[in-house]
C-alpha cells in the first residue's frame, strides 16, 4: 500500500510538471476589413522581449528555445485510423538519414511508449498497437526538428503498447511533401505571463493581449480607423468598448505638436484644446464621454465610487493602461489591456509644454462647467488614473472610441 501511494505521487508531481511545462502553438486568422494579415508584431509585456512573424506563421511558446516543433497536417504526418482501435499507421515525411524517434503520451503528459529508429530519407511507415481508450499526442521528431499531433483510440487493450518500424517509401519526395509546413516561430514563454499581439493588413492594425494557457487561434478583426489626413491608428478592444491604441495625429486648428516638433507628434500625437478635441475625431469614432471613460476604468478595477471621485483613483488600472517603456524614472506599466499609453505631456493655457516623458492627459467630452471640461490624465509616478477638470483652453491628448 506504501509503495502504491509513493508511485501515485511521483506520477501526480510528475504530471504537475508536465502541465507546467508550457509548448503552446497560436496560429492566427484575420477577419473585418481583411482576412489576409500582412505581419505581426509580438511582445512579451513581462520580459519584454519582442519579434516579428508573418502574417501565416505560427507562434510557438515554449519554455527552453531550440527544437522546431511542427503543426502535423496530411502533408507530413498522417496517422490513419484515427480514432483506432487495436492499431493504427502513422506515416510521416523526413528530408534525410537519420535518428527519428515516436512518443506516445496520455492526457496528462506521462510517456506510454518510445521508439527510436535510424531512418534514410523518404516516407517512413509505424505502426502502433495496443492502446487503451484515450486520447493521446504523438510526438514524432529528429535532431532538429518534430510534429505532433492526436490520436484517439477506442481499445481495451490489456497488451502493452507497442511502436513498430514498417517500411521507407524512398521514392517520396520529402521537400516537396515539407514545403507546405508553416512556418514555425519559437518565443521563450513562461506561464502567467502577458502577450500583446499587433497585427498588420494594409492600412489596418489591430492590437489584442493574451494571458495563454493552451494553443489557440487569434483572430483579428480589423476595423478602419484613418482620419482626414489619411492617418490610419491601431485600435483594441477593452472589455465592450473599442479604442484607439495611440493618440490622435489628426491637425486641425488649435492644435498642437509637442514643443512644435512634427516628429513628436508621429510618437505622441497631437495636443488639442477642447473644442479641437470634440470633432477631431476619424468618422466613425468619437471623443469618449466622463462616463465612458469611467466604463473602461470600471472594467479595467475600479468601482464605480472610485470612478466618481476625482483625483489619482483606483488602485493599478493606470499601470494597466501605460506602455512598458518610455516613462520617464520607470514608471512604466504593464500595458496588458493593450491601450498602450505614451507619455506625451500636454500644453497649458499660457502656451507653454509641459510633462514629456512623465504624463499624458485626455479630453473627455463632457463639460464640468461653461469654461471646463472632464479629463482623464496618467503620471509616471501613480500606478492610479486621475479624474479632474481643467480650462478647455489647454492642450491634451486625444483617444477616439468607436461608435
Amino acid at each position: 500500500m506504501l509503495m502504491k501511494t509513493f508511485t501515485f505521487f511521483v506520477l501526480f508531481l510528475f504530471a504537475i510538471a508536465v502541465l507546467q511545462a508550457q509548448d503552446y502553438q497560436i496560429s492566427f486568422t484575420g477577419s473585418g476589413q481583411s482576412t489576409t494579415i500582412d505581419n505581426i508584431q509580438v511582445e512579451n509585456l513581462t520580459q519584454g522581449t519582442t519579434l516579428s512573424l508573418n502574417g501565416d506563421d505560427v507562434l510557438n511558446l515554449v519554455g527552453t528555445v531550440g527544437i522546431n516543433t511542427l503543426i502535423a497536417n496530411k502533408s507530413n504526418v498522417k496517422i490513419y485510423p484515427n480514432p483506432m482501435a487495436e492499431s493504427a499507421i502513422i506515416e510521416f515525411v523526413n528530408s534525410k538519414t537519420e535518428l527519428v524517434s515516436l512518443e506516445i503520451f496520455n492526457e496528462i503528459g506521462i510517456l506510454i511508449a518510445k521508439q527510436s529508429t535510424l531512418v534514410q530519407q523518404g516516407r517512413q511507415r509505424f505502426k502502433i498497437s495496443g492502446l487503451n481508450a484515450g486520447i493521446y499526442n504523438v510526438n514524432v521528431s529528429a535532431a532538429d526538428w518534430k510534429y505532433t499531433s492526436k490520436l484517439i483510440s477506442l481499445g481495451k487493450s490489456s497488451e502493452n503498447t507497442a511502436i513498430e518500424y514498417q517500411s521507407t517509401d524512398k521514392g517520396s519526395s520529402p521537400e516537396n511533401a515539407l514545403k507546405s509546413t508553416k512556418d514555425i516561430i519559437q518565443m521563450q514563454y513562461n506561464n502567467g505571463e502577458m502577450i500583446l499581439f499587433k497585427g498588420f493588413a494594409g492600412n489596418h492594425e489591430r492590437v489584442l493581449t493574451l494571458l495563454p494557457t493552451q494553443s489557440q487561434t487569434v483572430n483579428f478583426e480589423f476595423i478602419p480607423c484613418t482620419d482626414d489626413d489619411g492617418n490610419s491608428y491601431a485600435v483594441v478592444t477593452i472589455g465592450t468598448q473599442t479604442w484607439m491604441a495611440e493618440n490622435l495625429n489628426y491637425e486641425t486648428a488649435d492644435s498642437w505638436t509637442y514643443d512644435n516638433d512634427p516628429a513628436n507628434g508621429d510618437i505622441y500625437g497631437r495636443l488639442y484644446n477642447w473644442e479641437a478635441a470634440l470633432t477631431a475625431c476619424p468618422s466613425g469614432w468619437s471623443l469618449p464621454s466622463d462616463d465612458e471613460w469611467k466604463t473602461l476604468e470600471i472594467f479595467l478595477g475600479m468601482s464605480q465610487s472610485q470612478a466618481n471621485a476625482t483625483g489619482f483613483r483606483g488602485t493599478d488600472e493606470g499601470e494597466k493602461m501605460k506602455s512598458t517603456s518610455g516613462w520617464y524614472n520607470n514608471g512604466n506599466g504593464t500595458n496588458s489591456s493593450g491601450f498602450t499609453a505614451l507619455p506625451g505631456g500636454y500644453r497649458d493655457i499660457s502656451g507653454s509644454f509641459i510633462g514629456l516623458d512623465d504624463s499624458d492627459l485626455w479630453w473627455s467630452s463632457s463639460e464640468s462647467s461653461g469654461t471646463s471640461a472632464w479629463y482623464r490624465g496618467l503620471h509616471y509616478n501613480y500606478d492610479q488614473v486621475g479624474r479632474g477638470y481643467y480650462n478647455k483652453a489647454h492642450g491634451f491628448s486625444v483617444r477616439c472610441l468607436k461608435n
